[in-house]
């Protein structure tokens, strides 16, 4: 959009956002619009969807920002409002949504993400992942991002008070347990609290201790990451979705999950919740789960046969049938301008 360029990168931003992007829809020819976030254009030059993947900025304490994010999130709030359909990862969002945008139920549609498959690892593979990363046989993992909302500081406090539990059933000479945290720690303020200091505090910093750090983490390693651990641990207290449990899940890796936001319907039977925030139930869990081999293979085994009913072919077939509600929406619309302009014409 040479037109609207030059300007600062958010006025870009919101001007494509508004405008722009009609006009490339226009330009186009295009019958329908699919924005995959939650924003619309102001002046609608055919019919559009709008897909809200989660509502943090409105229900999540702390993460509104200043006027200026204020003010952008009004604007966006009040073109959704006037879309034809929007899409919500989840029946939380949807709830969210409803509640925050005042739209009619009848224009908003929960549908489910999918999960990709991934192939069954050999024993071989497993260790090789291990050993690259630097690992024990037997690790808790955890991955999914460290803003506030994640409850990272609060699954390191779990983890300290799981330990002593877990080092007294398993004795001296067994394998010390291991939390892995993937992902690179953003510098601390704002909404991401200070990970690094809070391991400090627990006696968790250095190489070869009970926490260890394992920076950015690959797609490829992801999987085999999740494959490889004993439990997967996500205390997050609020999701739109929750792709990376369904993940673990997909691998037949246990999980131990918050019940915070879309949590509890995506996991559901198919790993151990938690109330979001409880630091005692939460060690309570782990230690439940990393001393009972029968009960890992249980959530193993429900976690698989959960993640099986998300597909990416039904989120598409979905998908697809709100892109036809929207037309046939538009198309009604304007038979209805239509008929009442012939009405004035013929009065």
């Amino acid at each position: 959009m040479p037109l609207l360029g030059g300007r600062s990168s958010s006025l870009d931003k919101l001007l494509w956002e508004g405008l722009g992007v009609a006009r490339a829809a226009r330009s186009a020819g295009a019958q329908l619009l699919h924005v995959p976030y939650l924003t619309a254009p102001i002046v609608k030059s055919c019919a559009t969807v709008v897909t809200a993947h989660d509502m943090i900025p409105w229900v999540v304490p702390g993460y509104r920002g200043g006027w200026a994010v204020r003010l952008y999130l009004a604007i966006a709030a009040a073109s959704v409002r006037r879309s034809d359909f929007v899409i919500a990862d989840s029946e939380a969002s949807r709830r969210d949504l409803l509640k925050v945008l005042k739209i009619s139920p009848r224009r908003v549609q929960a549908i489910y993400l999918g999960v990709d498959p991934h192939p069954v690892y050999t024993a071989d593979q497993l260790r090789e992942a291990r050993t690259r990363l630097g690992l024990p046989e037997h690790f808790a993992f955890y991955l999914g991002g460290f803003d506030r909302r994640k409850n990272v500081p609060l699954l390191l406090r779990a983890w300290s008070q799981a330990l002593s539990s877990m080092r007294a059933a398993i004795g001296i000479t067994a394998q010390e347990p291991v939390l892995a945290i993937g992902g690179g720690i953003p510098a601390p303020g704002g909404v991401f609290p200070d990970v690094r200091r809070e391991a400090a505090a627990l006696g968790f910093s250095g190489e070869g201790g009970p926490v260890r750090f394992l920076g950015s983490i690959s797609e490829d390693d992801k999987a085999l990451l999740m494959s490889a651990a004993r439990i997967f641990v996500y205390p997050s207290s609020y999701e739109g979705f929750g792709l990376d449990p369904l993940e673990a899940m997909s691998v037949g890796c246990p999980v131990i999950s918050s019940s915070g936001g879309s949590l509890r319907e995506v996991v559901a039977d198919g790993g151990l919740l938690v109330p979001p925030g409880d630091r005692a139930a939460l060690a309570s869990a782990i230690v439940q789960a990393w001393g009972d081999d029968t009960l890992l293979a249980q959530l193993g085994k429900r976690g698989q046969e959960r993640a099986r009913l998300f597909t990416w072919q039904k989120t598409a077939k979905q998908t697809c049938d709100v892109y036809n509600l929207a037309l046939a929406r538009r198309a009604g619309a304007r038979s209805s301008k239509e008929h009442a302009v012939g009405t004035r014409r013929v009065a």
